[in-house]
């Protein structure tokens, strides 16, 4: 079971950030827009497959009526700043260390490219997130610690960028689902440049998901936050890995630019509902020096936006 807490979760909450001058990549190398900070997404039709055009899944209807049903049919929160979720550049010169495990059941990917002073996310989640830019590998960790020189993870993953995207065997790597924040995260240079070309990343409400059930891209198994589906027990829960897209008829035209930014993705390229925590958010990273900033006009937009107005299309 995965705690409720996602430290994705893109509210203020007042925590101040570990350790000082973490090396952050805000705009890696002059990185292009449909790349992941210098290094390409996974090939496939994952990440950054425009589905504006994609059928709608047969069980969309039921499974978004399950959500409303449990009580996971607010808005999105997006609140300003947005996250404490940043990417910590390595590189070939980066010593690889090794992550020892915390619990029995989980062996976290070791070793991984680490240096003291990287960013661990300081909320409740503790997310290690690293990107080794030389060769494009990059390393999730979850409820991870750097004390007296050993580095601890509840458990940890690994993606070679380079490569086709592979279903995991198992979830609950770095997110309950398997599917790694960085991947579908907004970026500020994104913001900055006005567009994004990935799919993005959706914090569902607890309890509002099915216990057991995943689609790719999350894990075959061990999938779920493992909590009790909360609604009618003739309702059809939706599984974590599910990808919504915005409906093409939801009217952006009142938003704030950085909000249209983010809607318009949702549109294209749609959202993995990737894990549960508190509210429906959006998650964000590397965005605490970004530029433009997300200001409370582009939160009170997305605000606007509840999961009645998504529909669900086929798992890739």
């Amino acid at each position: 079971m995965r705690p409720l807490l996602i430290a994705a979760v893109l509210a203020l909450v007042g925590c101040t950030a570990s350790p000082a001058s973490p090396s952050v990549t805000p705009e890696v190398r002059h990185a292009k827009l449909n790349d992941f900070m210098g290094c390409p997404y996974p090939s496939g039709d994952v990440w950054q497959t425009n589905v504006a055009h994609k059928q709608t899944d047969p069980n969309s209807a039921a499974w978004l009526k399950a959500m409303a049903d449990a009580g996971g049919d607010g808005g999105f929160v997006a609140n300003a700043p947005t996250t404490d979720e940043l990417i910590n550049d390595a590189s070939d010169s980066t010593p690889l260390v090794t992550v020892t495990g915390k619990v029995q059941w989980h062996t976290p990917y070791s070793p991984v490219p680490f240096q003291s002073g990287f960013y661990i996310e300081p909320l409740g989640d503790a997310h290690l997130l690293i990107l080794q830019h030389d060769t494009c590998a990059y390393y999730e960790g979850y409820s991870a610690t750097y004390s007296g020189g050993v580095l601890s993870e509840y458990n940890g993953g690994f993606w070679d960028l380079t490569k086709p995207f592979v279903r995991p065997v198992q979830g609950s790597i770095s997110t309950a689902s398997g599917i790694p924040i960085g991947l579908v995260a907004v970026r500020p240079e994104e913001l900055a440049a006005g567009v994004i070309r990935h799919a993005l990343g959706w914090d569902a409400v607890a309890h509002t998901l099915s216990q057991t059930a995943c689609v790719s891209p999350a894990g075959e198994s061990d999938c779920t936050d493992s909590l009790p589906y909360s609604g009618p027990a003739s309702d059809t829960p939706m599984p974590y890995g599910a990808h919504a897209r915005l409906k093409a008829s939801f009217d952006i035209s009142g938003f704030s630019r950085e909000a249209q930014i983010v809607a318009t993705a949702m549109k294209r390229y749609g959202l993995y509902v990737y894990d549960t925590g508190c509210c429906n958010t959006v998650v964000f990273v590397n965005d605490q020096n970004g530029a433009p900033t997300w200001t409370s006009s582009d939160s009170a937009s997305l605000k606007t936006i509840s999961p009645a107005d998504f529909e669900i299309v086929p798992a890739p």
